[in-house]
């Protein structure tokens, strides 16, 4: 071998090496999870007293079973789980890092039947594992807003045309074309921070409010050539547009490519991994490409600290995912 030929696993981030113990082992697991999430200073998630410390055996000076935290403030106990989407959940934390796991670092998402096949959970345990894991993920609804150069554009997504047996005599079937869903999108052009919401019709006034709830008005926009854009460019600092229809994409700085790139992401990792989703989970999945998105120039490890530090205060019950 080389004098100068590095030793495997050398390049390893700290957290990359530490994950796969995390992974397998349930006490190194909630151990990862708490550093992670209080980097190094545990507090009370109830009154955030910072005088806690752990519940541990007497005689073997071994854990608690349950991995107890006490708070000497107001005297309650808790673990690494309340206050984030694991609060209540019966799923052993070691899932939950491989999920966490996988979600930041699959470019075009992981799908709940891989992780059944992994993890043994059960279908129903791996899909709202997931659905937990992407709202953990998901921004802040009152976060700023987008500055600069933004790009805007809208989509839609759905799958493609099913055949169906109607009610014939001969039998035969034809296709049905299911209603695909808009998604309206902005991506600042000097720091590439996209933000996604899926929108009920694409109408001048939903992209007025998707816009004007995304957009900080001292910005410059960037379209086609859709009628909409021209009113509601009106109110912003400028806008320019691309004529798509004339085959113009580019004209100086002026396009929509950046937009379009991650659009082609999104439908990349909807149809190839996912394959069908429902209309009612949409923006849990467009929240997950976001935050892969904007954390892109992340290492692993990093932005899977971020997707952890980001369930905090946060709680996504079942009835709410399986709600009609």
């Amino acid at each position: 071998m080389a004098r100068n030929q590095k030793k495997v696993g050398q390049d390893k981030s700290e957290i990359v090496a530490d994950i796969p113990l995390a992974c397998a082992d349930e006490t190194a697991a909630v151990e990862f999870l708490e550093k992670q999430r209080w980097d190094g200073g545990a507090c009370c998630p109830r009154c955030g007293d910072v005088d806690v410390y752990q519940m541990r055996d007497r005689k073997t000076g071994e854990r608690n079973k349950r991995f107890l935290w006490r708070c000497k403030g107001c005297k309650q106990q808790f673990t690494v789980r309340i206050g984030t989407v694991m609060e209540e959940s019966r799923i052993p934390a070691r899932h939950w890092v491989y999920a966490f796991w996988r979600m930041c670092t699959s470019k075009k998402g992981v799908s709940a039947l891989e992780i059944k096949r992994h993890t043994g959970l059960s279908y129903k345990s791996a899909l709202f594992l997931l659905h937990r894991v992407r709202w953990a993920a998901a921004p802040k609804q009152d976060g700023p807003k987008l500055k600069g150069t933004v790009e805007v554009d809208e989509t839609r997504v759905g799958g493609k045309p099913r055949k169906h047996r109607p009610h014939r005599a001969d039998g035969k079937y034809t296709w049905k074309h299911k209603p695909k869903a808009p998604v309206f999108g902005a991506v600042v052009r000097e720091t590439g921070q996209v933000r996604a919401r899926v929108i009920p019709s694409v109408t001048t006034a939903n992209l007025k409010k998707a816009c004007n709830e995304l957009i900080d008005q001292s910005s410059t926009l960037i379209s086609d050539e859709a009628p909409a854009y021209v009113g509601i460019g009106r109110e912003y600092a400028g806008h320019e547009s691309v004529k798509h229809s004339a085959y113009e994409y580019v004209r100086g700085d002026i396009t929509t490519n950046t937009i379009e790139s991650f659009w082609a992401i999104l439908k990349r990792g909807i149809n190839g991994v996912y394959h069908n989703v429902s209309r009612k989970h949409l923006q849990r999945y467009v929240d997950e490409f976001e935050f892969r998105y904007n954390h892109r120039e992340m290492e692993d490890g990093e932005r899977v600290v971020a997707a952890i530090r980001g369930a905090n205060d946060k709680r996504l019950m079942y009835r709410e995912p399986v709600a009609g």
